[in-house]
């Protein structure tokens, strides 16, 4: 008689850890590539027709692209088999929405405004959100943080366009996405993901504009000594980082903090220079945290085996 018992095991699936997730199909990379050449030869039409097509015309036209593309959208993101096509068009449309409202505002002549992000940022969560298209909604995140950013400096009568001047009123809103980040819970998993990776990537890119560089600060202090305030704190947060994102287990968030240390130890490289602290004294110091850091590991790993 065969043996009874429980069935074997399948592997178990993580969506945390990048090593138990499928590869991405052809179709789907093909979804995303054509939607990417699609947003440029509409960007690139839009320049070409310029010169030929009378004001009223160019309007319309960009202004029917993108809701064709939602129409489009509705037509094959339900069907079966169809659905890597509705992807191509759901990244027509809302590229296509962030290429219309921008080439619209320069031919009226309307005046830069944060106001601009917001009808391309909206459409592209609502796109994202019913059909479950997450990997579209990164640049809405992007285009929400600037817009609110920038708040600050319309309310105190400067450009909006400061924000990209001076960087803390977009590495607060960046930490408050991470915050709140877990508050869409209820949109699944993957909303999840993608908002703290998306605000872990632009914290970690404001951090490091904010260490390298001077003059990209509103504190009163001078440039260099906010420079080494700002070098101390990234050292910190990349730290806790790295301890956050691997109890996490989330290995594309390590990879992306990982990657930001190299840049700050290469940036530091170059325009390291404290007269406290000597420059190879800086850099032994990381080497040796980072080797006991290697050494706990080591240990802890072999204690789970």
């Amino acid at each position: 008689m065969p043996a009874s018992g429980p069935p074997p095991l399948s592997p178990p699936t993580d969506e945390h850890n990048p090593s138990t997730r499928a590869l991405p199909s052809v179709a789907a990379l093909a979804s995303v590539i054509g939607g990417v050449a699609a947003v440029a030869a509409v960007a690139s039409f839009a320049e070409t027709t310029g010169l030929v097509l009378a004001l009223p015309a160019q309007v319309t036209l960009l202004t029917a692209i993108p809701l064709l593309a939602m129409i489009a959208v509705q037509a094959t993101a339900s069907r079966p088999g169809y659905r890597p096509l509705g992807a191509l068009f759901a990244g027509l449309s809302v590229g296509a929405t962030w290429v219309a409202v921008f080439t619209i505002a320069r031919l009226l002549d309307l005046p830069s405004s944060p106001l601009l992000l917001w009808p391309p940022v909206c459409i592209g969560l609502a796109v994202a959100l019913s059909h479950g298209f997450v990997w579209l909604a990164p640049a809405s995140v992007v285009g929400a943080t600037i817009a609110v950013a920038s708040i600050s400096f319309v309310a105190a009568g400067a450009p909006w366009t400061t924000v990209f001047q001076r960087w803390e009123p977009t590495l607060m809103t960046a930490t408050a996405w991470l915050v709140l980040g877990a508050r869409v819970a209820p949109l699944g998993p993957g909303w999840v993901l993608m908002i703290r990776r998306t605000a872990l990537c632009m914290l970690l890119v404001t951090l490091l504009v904010l260490s390298g560089l001077e003059g990209m600060s509103l504190l009163p202090y001078a440039p260099s000594t906010t420079l080494v305030m700002y070098q101390g704190l990234t050292l910190l947060t990349l730290g806790y980082a790295i301890g956050w994102q691997r109890r996490l287990g989330d290995g594309v968030g390590l990879s992306l903090v990982a990657v930001a240390a190299l840049i700050f130890l290469l940036g530091r490289y170059f325009d390291w220079r404290s007269p406290v602290v000597p420059a190879w004294v800086f850099f032994l110091t990381m080497a040796l945290v980072a080797g006991w850091l290697v050494r706990r590991a080591g240990q802890r790993e072999g204690r789970q085996q």
